[in-house]
């Protein structure tokens, strides 16, 4: 099978694999902002997002050596990012979730002549929402509508990193996003039967809903 892998980014990973540090930045810089997102739909609280996204990448650079070159790097990494991500969420099974999250204020952007400060609070507000929800999600929901709604990987990606049919992927996106507008809508949460939506609510709306408020 050919390799997947360019010959300049083969030379990066061959020498992040020996240990450089730089090499291994260099390689993974793009992916940053895009792990710190999917970290934050498994995170306790905002607050530990940066956290949970700094062990990943570490459990990433332990794990380099392992990476084979017959297979697309992308998908490689957030197979161990995912990993990472649902370790530390069984590792937190059975305590208790003692504090409110915060609002991110400095993801609170300053008011312009076509905003006010209200609006802009109102949208923290709405997007914190979000992520709460994305939280209260299965896992596997929870990464199938993350992958494929606020990082836009297509199926086939997430099919890969999760190591599952297609069809699969499909199964837990449509499930995943029918629980999560029952959740945005003050629902039952996830045992909450599929057909108890709000009226007039559509998947598409659910998606690029997620979309924008990731960012």
């Amino acid at each position: 099978m050919p390799s997947t892998v360019t010959d300049a980014l083969r030379a990066l990973i061959l020498e992040a694999q020996d240990g450089s540090v730089r090499a291994f930045e260099l390689l993974i810089a793009s992916h940053l902002p895009r792990v710190r997102r999917f970290a934050r739909a498994f995170a306790a609280s905002d607050a530990d997002v940066d956290d949970l996204a700094q062990e990943a990448l570490v459990k990433v650079y332990r794990s380099l050596r392992s990476f084979r070159f017959q297979s697309a790097f992308e998908t490689w990494l957030y197979t161990v990012v995912r990993n990472a991500f649902y370790d530390a969420t069984r590792s937190r099974a059975g305590r208790e979730r003692s504090r409110e999250e915060p609002l991110e204020q400095d993801h609170i952007r300053a008011p312009s002549n076509a905003e006010s400060a209200d609006e802009g609070l109102m949208r923290a507000q709405e997007r914190d929402r979000l992520w709460r929800a994305l939280r209260a999600l299965p896992e596997e929901f929870r990464t199938a509508v993350v992958l494929f709604d606020v990082e836009g990987h297509t199926y086939e990606e997430v099919a890969a990193i999760e190591g599952v049919p297609v069809g699969t992927v499909k199964s837990r996106l449509s499930r995943g996003r029918a629980q999560l507008k029952v959740l945005l809508a003050g629902g039952q949460g996830p045992g909450a039967p599929a057909d108890e939506h709000p009226a007039g609510t559509s998947s598409r709306d659910i998606s690029s809903h997620a979309a924008r408020s990731g960012k």
